[in-house]
């Protein structure tokens, strides 16, 4: 059966490699490339390509890939970019069944003539069926296979095997995670860096891995991917295999956010967008290279991804200030420790630690000093696995004045990890003996010298347990709404005759009102005796607006009136917001005065949709009002979700709590309320999702009559 790695294998585990530009001179880049494969154990057949051919150090160098003896696997380019597409034309010629392209000079230079030299590549991959890695690519690493084609430092390093496989955007960085790999005792499978992904991309590399039978980990060092839908897709399936998948995303801010229209869009940013998917997706993400080594590392031993019973925390100290420490980064983590929740053992362990005379105060995580000295834990630690206490074990370490000493710590650590494949962590700033962090690494127990990565590490450990026992989180969505045909015929008509940057808010709510979100009724005034004859009808108070065109935030331009309680003040604000609309250039032909009943509420959210190109639409729900960006709180979800998996992740925010506490006493269920208005814009993101970059409804007031939106703004995909 043909797989996504039976595929790639001319690439990946190649039993032929070209060096197109090789050389025979030591300290060139194409001499470096034959020495570093010659190095790792390559077992396969070595071509180097130099048209001066010849023989060098046992080894025939060949004038073209035309003249190898035989159909080649794999070719790596060291040559520069502008002879680069002529050769991958040759390869094509020769058969070459996969290039890793290891020069810059393409896409990437933002020129026109980097961008045709990548397209001159593309094109002839896409004729010939030749798999291509890169441009602007470092190489690639197997260690199963002695694999290390490439010119990095660490492609002349010494290989250890494991079961960790990485696909990056960024090749230089596995000169940092390669020896962090390897400090924390742990081997990989693949390292591939995949360069300007001109034609081989992260996605179908992952597929690959996935079937991979080597790789039982991986991770994602990733800039941005291509297909939203199909990262849940891959992220299921590898779930399925018992594959965890952990991410480095690079660039989390938001700048690229900034010159929006909508606050949903703007409140959203590139790196939120991701964190949601990926958090749909079952994929914990990580924020450096350490804890991404860490994170792989302790999900290496596949017996961690199944503890049962208590996996709390259990810490173990050498001072009380390490105690303490711990004890903080667990909470601002939300890891929670084992024991009572004041830090009080319960159980075996507890009735243990009462037997025993002339102690201090033994609570979690474990003060050695109050101990005085290690020789009690390990019957503590059989205590609390008769307690089902099988939680990961992290240790605050100082260096103490015997290597006996040292041991005495370790040991007990390491045969809990054996015996119970809990994992375990060690975090010493100072710095452990040599030969005591060689013992930890030989055992699987990272050292870490800092406690956020140490803790950022076992964070990313508890959410793919938490992914891996939740199926229902992992990348399921739910049924998609159908869609309306009435409804995008709307938005498609609305959106061609605005012909504007965004809908108004009047079409907008129009058509919100339409899809089922309760909107407040709006009434179009053309002058002062209108505007009071409509604040009389719909009754005091009011609020009076100025829909002008082009400008989309009305609070800001000071064009709403608000708490306008009698037919005199109707009149003053029509002047007024009359006035202040042309002095802001408004064209006054097209500018409307609209006239709203005003609603006492008790709260102020923001619901909407956005897009992030290549990931698709977003709900966006979240605290609202004219302050929702300073608040800057809001949560974001892939579309589509099932309803009540929705309801599961708002109920988790501070949206979620707060409209439990206004709903007590009440008689309503807010969070139900705001869930149904969701659905309703998951629907109608649905129908016409070619059309709709974003919707924002802000505010959505929260009152004793429930939730009402008072303002909506739609903006168009051409936007």
């Amino acid at each position: 059966m043909t797989t996504a790695f039976t595929r790639l294998r001319p690439l990946l585990a190649p039993d032929s490699v070209a060096i197109v530009g090789a050389s025979a001179t030591p300290g060139k880049y194409g001499n470096t490339v034959v020495k570093y494969l010659q190095n790792a154990g390559f077992k396969g057949r070595i071509y180097p390509i130099n048209p001066e051919g010849g023989l060098h150090e046992g080894l025939q160098f060949y004038k073209s890939l035309a003249d190898v003896p035989e159909r080649i696997d794999c070719a790596f380019t060291v040559i520069p970019a502008a002879a680069t597409p002529g050769v991958v034309r040759q390869g094509a010629a020769a058969g070459v069944r996969a290039m890793i392209l290891g020069a810059s000079g393409f896409a990437e230079m933002g020129s026109d003539a980097g961008r045709k030299r990548q397209d001159e590549i593309v094109e002839t991959a896409r004729a010939s069926g030749m798999i291509i890695l890169g441009p602007n690519t470092n190489g690639i690493w197997n260690a199963h296979h002695g694999l290390a084609l490439g010119y990095n430092t660490s492609h002349g390093e010494p290989m250890r095997r494991g079961s960790i496989s990485i696909a990056a955007h960024s090749g230089a960085l596995f000169d940092s995670f390669i020896p962090r790999l390897a400090s924390f005792g742990c081997g990989f499978a693949k390292l591939v860096p995949l360069g300007n992904e001109a034609s081989l991309d992260m996605l179908e590399l992952l597929d690959a891995l996935i079937d991979d039978p080597e790789t039982q980990v991986i991770g994602l060092i990733m800039e941005a991917i291509r297909d939203g839908a199909r990262l849940r897709s891959l992220a299921a399936r590898a779930h399925a295999a018992g594959k965890p998948i952990f991410a480095l995303k690079l660039g989390r801010s938001a700048a690229g956010a900034t010159a929006a229209i909508a606050h949903s869009s703007r409140l959203a940013g590139s790196f939120r967008a991701y964190e949601a998917l990926l958090h749909d997706c079952g994929i914990p993400i990580v924020r450096s290279i350490e804890t991404l080594a860490a994170a792989c590392t302790l999900a290496s031993d596949k017996r961690a991804l199944k503890l049962d019973g208590d996996i709390r925390l259990i810490g173990v100290s050498g001072s009380g200030g390490g105690c303490s420490l711990m004890a903080d980064h667990a909470a601002e983590r939300g890891i929670e420790l084992a024991g009572d929740g004041d830090g009080a053992w319960t159980g075996e362990t507890a009735k243990m630690i009462a037997g025993y005379s002339g102690i201090g105060l033994v609570r979690n995580p474990i003060d050695g000093g109050n101990l005085h000295g290690w020789e009690k834990l390990p019957e503590l630690i059989a205590a609390m696995e008769r307690d089902q206490f099988n939680g990961p074990l992290a240790g605050f370490a100082h260096r103490l004045p015997t290597l006996a000493a040292d041991l005495s710590l370790l040991g007990p650590i390491v045969e809990r990890k054996k015996r119970t494949g809990a994992p375990a962590v060690m975090i010493s700033p100072g710095g452990l003996r040599p030969e005591v962090q060689t013992r930890y690494a030989a055992e699987g127990v990272p050292v870490f010298s800092d406690l956020a990565a140490c803790f950022d590490s076992l964070r990313a450990l508890y959410d793919a347990l938490g992914y891996g026992k939740e199926h229902s989180v992992v990348a399921i969505p739910g049924q998609p709404p159908t869609p309306s045909p009435e409804i995008a015929a709307h938005v498609k008509s609305a959106l061609a005759a605005s012909n504007g940057e965004f809908l108004p808010e009047i079409e907008s709510a129009e058509i919100l009102r339409e899809a089922g979100i309760p909107m407040v009724e709006s009434r179009v005034v053309i002058d002062a005796d209108a505007a009071s004859a409509a604040a009389g009808a719909i009754g005091f108070p009011v609020v009076v607006k100025a829909i002008a065109p082009g400008i989309a935030h009305k609070n800001d331009a000071g064009l709403v009136a608000v708490g306008i309680v009698n037919a005199a003040d109707a009149r003053i604000a029509f002047a007024t917001l009359t006035e202040r609309a042309r002095a802001a250039g408004a064209d006054m032909a097209t500018t409307r005065i609209v006239v709203q009943r005003q609603f006492p509420s008790r709260a102020e959210i923001i619901v909407g949709t956005t897009y992030e190109p290549g990931l698709g639409h977003f709900l966006v729900a979240g605290l609202g009002g004219v302050h929702a960006e300073l608040l800057d709180s809001v949560i974001l979800l892939p579309v589509s979700l099932a309803p009540a998996t929705i309801s599961k992740r708002i109920c988790a925010t501070k949206v979620g709590a707060l409209l439990a506490r206004l709903s007590r006493g009440t008689g309503r269920d807010l969070t139900a309320e705001i869930v149904a208005v969701l659905v309703a814009l998951q629907a109608l993101v649905t129908a016409a999702p070619d059309d709709i970059a974003s919707i924002d409804v802000n505010p959505l007031l929260i009152g004793t009559e429930g939730a009402l939106a008072v303002d909506a703004l739609i903006v168009p995909r051409r936007a």
